[in-house]
């Protein structure tokens, strides 16, 4: 084993482990993740932030500067180890959480920004003990952990809670550039994440956790105990449904079509929703926004481990492609599905019960 060990293609592969294991560990998360984070777990991340704001304050220690004492080559190195370690688990557990609640093409960059940070962690001890470096990462992350937190203090998701993260953070950070008695310099990084990121929120780039859109659909005869008909497909045709692909709704003149969908959120959390139809023009090929739907049950309090089911009923379909977005009220997308409508005429489409989990 041993030798197995020192075989020089092994220890080629060896600086690749940590990114295998993160994207083994990454996509097992994502699949069988219920409720996204518990309290425990959250207390849990905020001693790692807190860990690697003292690390983070230790790493700075010059001569005659801060503590009145520096570290030898050993200790640095334990340092910056310590810090690679909180950093990697604050980045896992925000890797997962915003994936979640991603619903739109911008949001999935900015998970895949924290994704590549989080393997590209594994990579960059050395970097680690560059004060100004460290620094800026440790606002990215204290944000986006905020941002988490937040609302399960307040009970409340919006881009008022959004800022007070980022402030938070960043006067976390500037506390932390006066004890270490640096440059200025090293505040230009975190300043410029910190307005980048609010932009990213106000274009919508940052995913509305801590809600999870659990389940969706499109259906016709709807009742109000949640179930509804979809149209009668076999197993393969409903696998490749629940995968992304596009269903078809067979749609009766005068029909009326509904969207439902489960929006999970923790306990207390309190949001406005809405469903956000879209029809894709046959001439020239673009979405269309039609309608911005609400309902009297549109606001979701959370605590239901399914999520919070809402719905919204749309007349005089026309035939073609749609797409509805459910979304936090003139914010974030949470999630989306497309769908054809086809006409039947007089014909009877075959149909199944369906009801949202």
């Amino acid at each position: 084993m041993k030798n197995l060990l020192q075989n020089p293609m092994i220890q080629k592969m060896r600086k690749f482990f940590p990114a295998v294991a993160f994207f083994g560990g990454f996509t097992w998360d994502s699949v069988t993740l219920g409720k996204l984070v518990q309290t425990s777990d959250l207390a849990i991340l905020l001693l790692y932030y807190m860990a690697s704001f003292v690390f983070l304050l230790l790493l700075a220690a010059e001569p005659g500067k801060f503590l009145n004492r520096s570290w030898n080559e050993k200790w640095q190195n334990r340092l910056t180890y310590a810090v690679q370690f909180c950093f990697g688990s604050l980045f896992s557990a925000l890797v997962v959480c915003y994936f979640k609640s991603s619903g739109s093409i911008g949001a999935f960059f900015l998970v895949a920004l924290l994704a590549g940070f989080l393997v590209a962690n594994e990579f960059l001890q050395n970097s680690y003990a560059k004060f100004g470096f460290t620094l800026a990462l440790f606002n990215l992350l204290g944000t986006m952990y905020l941002n988490f937190l937040i609302p399960y203090l307040v009970d409340r998701v919006g881009f008022f809670w959004f800022l007070v993260s980022v402030i938070l953070s960043f006067g976390i950070c500037f506390g932390a550039f006066i004890l270490s008695k640096r440059s200025r310099r090293v505040l230009i990084a975190p300043c410029g994440i910190s307005a980048v990121l609010i932009l990213a929120y106000v274009a919508n780039w940052i995913p509305p956790v801590p809600l999870v859109l659990k389940d969706q659909n499109a259906c016709t005869e709807f009742s109000k105990d949640y179930s509804c008909y979809v149209d009668e497909n076999g197993t393969v045709a409903d696998f490749f449904t629940s995968i992304g692909f596009s269903p078809t709704i067979s749609v009766a003149e005068e029909e009326s079509v509904t969207f439902v969908s489960s929006v999970f959120a923790p306990a207390k959390v309190a949001a406005q929703l809405e469903h956000r139809w879209f029809y894709r023009d046959p001439k020239t090929g673009d979405w269309k926004l039609l309608n911005t739907i609400t309902s009297n049950r549109m606001t979701t309090r959370g605590s239901r481990d399914e999520g919070f089911r809402i719905y919204t009923t749309k007349k005089n379909v026309p035939e073609g492609k749609w797409r509805v977005e459910t979304a936090v009220k003139e914010g974030s997308v949470i999630g989306s599905k497309t769908f054809f409508v086809v006409k039947t005429g007089e014909s009877t489409p075959k149909r199944r019960l369906w009801r949202i989990r």
